[in-house]
């Protein structure tokens, strides 16, 4: 999900710019001085730790080994005016073990689809510099490797590795100085090179792709929205199918917003999240009967399978009492204990921010929590098996 406000976040001596998907109603509304780190959450889930003192963790990223990687952020020299950095570690045992920082690393690395990984020996970030609006790192497990595509006019915003030669990332040409239309990209790295498609320029109006599913060499869903030059509030949802051939674009029920989110089940059916509108596909058609309809929700933030269930991230309004995570019984959605434990009764989770499945059945979260217009961020770990 793409975030768009700004959190400032003070523990101990420093203060960290962070970013955070809130919405805040009422006017005059404001942002202030984020929150200790988040205690013990109820219902089996447990607190992941800062690995340090200088960082914040935004994003875990099991992968299919075991592997479990992690993120953080923070500003050089303090100052959010330098961009926001990453910093990467990976669990060994009980412990977090630094990873070195990129070389060349993006100043825009906050999201949870701009990271893969299949194993300890493959993990891959992609993103932006105002410069070079083009990178792609890749650790081996020993170093990082620079595996940006030659073409600089395209940018990723979301990227699925299947394995170290097969690797699948979807974004946008950048603007050009002449304001040319803006067009959708997705790339396929083999192993030696990205292979990079450029979708048909949108009728007065471009084309961004921010999702990404990857199913088969033959079945691969990218999703984003198509905005109108003129106004940019304008914008509708956009899918898009690869058969193994082409790209084929798939229409979405209308009135259906930029979707943020894809997924899909065991089976092979697939999920879509847009707002709170959450499509399914069924026998060639989309069905909105599992949208999230609860107060205070904005929109579904994350989609995930853990074990065959899928799981929501909410995303929400002040106040809201909503636990921010939803689980799929087969016919509706229901609350799931909160990864976050509340330090008063005005605390509530504003949005969860990245919400992943680890394959021996765990869950892991991260997010941020807002209690008078303050903000703080959790990250937390659902074990396998217990109570959800």
């Amino acid at each position: 999900m793409t975030l768009d406000t700004y959190t400032a976040r003070r523990t101990g001596g420093r203060t960290l710019l962070r970013r955070a998907a809130v919405a805040l109603t009422g006017a005059g509304a404001a942002l202030g001085l984020a929150m200790a780190p988040a205690s013990a959450a109820a219902g089996g889930w447990e607190p992941v730790p800062d690995p340090d003192s200088i960082n914040w963790v935004d994003a875990v990223l099991p992968a299919a080994d075991g592997t479990v990687f992690a993120r953080g952020g923070y500003y050089p020299q303090g100052d959010p005016g330098s961009g926001e950095f990453s910093t990467y570690w990976q669990r060994d045992g009980a412990s977090w073990k630094k990873i070195p920082t990129p070389k060349n690393q993006s100043l825009d690395t906050y999201g949870d689809d701009l990271w893969t990984a299949t194993s300890a020996k493959d993990l891959w970030v992609v993103g932006s510099m105002a410069a070079t609006p083009s990178i792609v790192n890749h650790w081996n497990g020993t170093a990082w490797q620079d595996r940006s595509p030659a073409d600089k006019t395209v940018e990723f915003k979301a990227v699925k590795a299947v394995a170290p030669n097969d690797v699948w990332a979807v974004g946008e040409t950048t603007w050009r100085s002449d304001r040319q239309t803006q067009q959708g990209v997705i790339g396929h790295w083999n192993g030696t090179a990205w292979k990079i498609t450029k979708l048909p320029q949108a009728t007065n109006g471009h084309t961004s792709l921010g999702a990404l599913q990857v199913l088969s060499a033959n079945d691969v869903w990218a999703a984003g929205k198509i905005c109108t030059i003129q106004d940019a509030r304008t914008c509708r949802g956009y899918v898009t199918h690869y058969d193994g051939t082409a790209w084929k674009e798939v229409a979405v029920p209308q009135g259906t917003i930029g979707v943020n989110e894809l997924t899909a089940s065991p089976s092979g059916q697939v999920w879509a999240a847009a707002g709170t509108t959450v499509l399914r596909r069924t026998g060639g058609t989309w069905d909105t009967s599992a949208s999230v309809n609860l107060p205070s929700v904005y929109g579904v933030t994350e989609l995930t399978w853990v074990k065959g269930t899928l799981y929501a991230g909410l995303g929400q309004n002040q106040p809201s009492k909503q636990t921010g995570v939803l689980r799929w019984t087969g016919s509706a959605w229901e609350s799931v204990t909160s990864p976050y434990a509340p330090k008063s009764e005005w605390e509530t989770i504003a949005a969860v921010t990245s919400l992943t499945g680890g394959p021996d059945g765990s869950l892991w979260a991260t997010g941020t929590s807002y209690a008078f217009f303050a903000t703080g961020q959790f990250a937390s770990r659902l074990p396998a098996g217990a109570t959800r």
